[in-house]
This record gives structure tokens, C-alpha cells and sequence, in this order.
């Protein structure tokens, strides 16, 4: 019985393994490279994000983030959020 209470609350204490992600996002409305900028500064606001790098030549932010923390949801809504559209 010891062995199981013991297993069990290991298995508690460790929360469960978190994955990077990496995932290119399409962004529409962008007119500068400033845009770009400024959705790239909105992306990594998002908790569990570790890197958001945006190419204003091809409309497109590359986001590594941390998959039990961060959702793409989250991601497209701080896109919005800075004024831009996701392109499904």
C-alpha cells in the first residue's frame, strides 16, 4: 500500500511533459515593417511563448511556444488583439 501512495503522489508531482511547437502564422493587414514589429511584441506577451519572429516580407510570424502553457488560439487572439488579421 505504501508503494502506491508513494507512486501516486510522484505522479502528482510532476507536471505532465510540455512539447515545443513551432507554427507559422499568416497575418493579413500588415503596411510596415513596424506592423510586424508590433504583432511580434503582441505574440510574445503570451504566456509560454519562447520565441515569436516576424517576416514582413512574407506576411508570416514564426512562433515557438510551449504547448501546456500556450494555445494557437491565444496566439490568433493577440494578433487580433494588435489589430491585424490570422489568414486560415
Amino acid at each position: 500500500m505504501k508503494k502506491i501512495i508513494v507512486a501516486a503522489a510522484l505522479a502528482l508531482s510532476f507536471p505532465a511533459l510540455a512539447k515545443q511547437t513551432t507554427t507559422t502564422v499568416k497575418v493579413k493587414g500588415w503596411h510596415c515593417a513596424g506592423c510586424a514589429q508590433e504583432t511580434e511584441d503582441a505574440i510574445k506577451k503570451v504566456k509560454g511563448v519562447k520565441s515569436a519572429t516576424a517576416d514582413f516580407d512574407k506576411h508570416t510570424v514564426v512562433v515557438a511556444y510551449d504547448d501546456s502553457q500556450a494555445k494557437p488560439g491565444q496566439i490568433d487572439k493577440a494578433v487580433k488583439k494588435a489589430g491585424y488579421k490570422v489568414e486560415k
